[in-house]
């Protein structure tokens, strides 16, 4: 086999080398960036001890329970219509080019969406609101079907026959896509938990203060108004410290008023690039085969390719 692709490196055109050539790099690169991508996934889950709402800290942790709904309107998924706590859709339309035996067809995706709506984690000592926004989400609970509009239709189980002979798809050229986590899921969590609200909420009043009488001065005409007491138009020493004054005022009265609100607790991502938002259906040990065969499978097909690639630049180039 080498030699044949020795053969091709030395004899196929400039052109049409370094275009297989520039594939293959970037196959070859980009699987083993994924990789090493779910190595360190698989690195942070098992350095990660799973923790309980409870008596869990702020910062970036480990949680397992289930997927819930939070109260009000419930989530509905955008093409089955069914109720669920998490959604990701696709739609595509089949096109066709060319004629005859060069007739060639593609998926385009028409339309696509990803829920953003808050739900909630469930263990047994308490729940949190999570904010899956930005999240890598796995789920059991995935769909696709066919229909000849771009509304998609009810659906309904296709049997086995009709999925592996193609029957499903005979005269539609839309193509739906749909997975969903559904209320009861077992779920899996890393991300970054805080605690919004309640009176053991710390926070830097001096900063705060600070920060709020920036925001003052951005409206410098607004801030004339109601601190220039001599209206010379400017604010003095005396007329800076009545707006301290007022801002401090206005930070303790917030703070009394967020006291006062029950604590909610939320897991969101993470604003540190090494510490992964993942929102998964399985148990922790499903997640971590998953993430390892991935990682073998990308490296035995990254890496020969890689490999063979530069063999072949070098030998073309020498």
């Amino acid at each position: 086999m080498f030699s044949v692709l020795q053969q091709w490196a030395l004899d196929a055109s400039s052109g049409k080398f370094f275009f297989v050539a520039a594939i293959g790099v970037i196959t070859g690169v980009a699987s083993l960036i994924f990789a090493w991508s779910c190595l360190v996934r698989k690195r942070v889950m098992q350095d990660m001890p799973t923790a309980k709402l409870r008596s869990a800290h702020q910062g970036y942790i480990e949680l397992q329970g289930r997927a819930e709904l939070m109260d009000g309107t419930p989530i509905y998924a955008p093409l089955s219509r069914e109720v669920c706590v998490w959604y990701r859709y696709k739609v595509e339309r089949k096109e066709s080019r060319g004629a005859g035996n060069s007739r060639d067809s593609k998926w385009r995706t028409t339309s696509s969406g990803t829920s953003d709506d808050l739900f909630y984690l469930v263990d047994d000592t308490g729940k949190c609101a999570v904010d899956p926004d930005g999240a890598k989400v796995t789920t059991s609970h995935k769909r696709v079907w066919y229909g000849r509009t771009a509304t998609a239709p009810a659906y309904s189980e296709v049997s086995l026959f009709n999925n592996m002979t193609g029957l499903s798809q005979l005269g539609k050229n839309y193509r739906y896509t749909e997975e969903r986590i559904v209320p009861g899921d077992p779920l899996y969590a890393l991300g970054n938990f805080t605690t919004h609200g309640g009176a053991g909420v710390n926070f830097d009043f001096k900063q705060e203060v600070g920060e709020l009488l920036r925001e003052w001065k951005k409206d410098a005409a607004t801030m004339l108004q109601r601190f220039d007491a001599n209206r010379d138009g400017e604010i003095d020493m005396q007329e800076w410290e009545q707006a301290r004054l007022s801002a401090e005022a206005e930070i303790t009265t917030a703070r009394e008023q967020q006291a006062v609100a029950p604590p909610v607790d939320v897991l969101a991502k993470s604003g540190n690039r090494r510490n992964p938002f993942i929102l998964a259906t399985r148990t922790e040990q499903e997640m971590l085969r998953a993430y390892h065969w991935y990682a073998v499978t990308a490296f035995a097909i990254g890496g020969p390719v890689f490999i063979t690639t530069l063999w072949a630049i070098i030998l073309r180039l020498s």
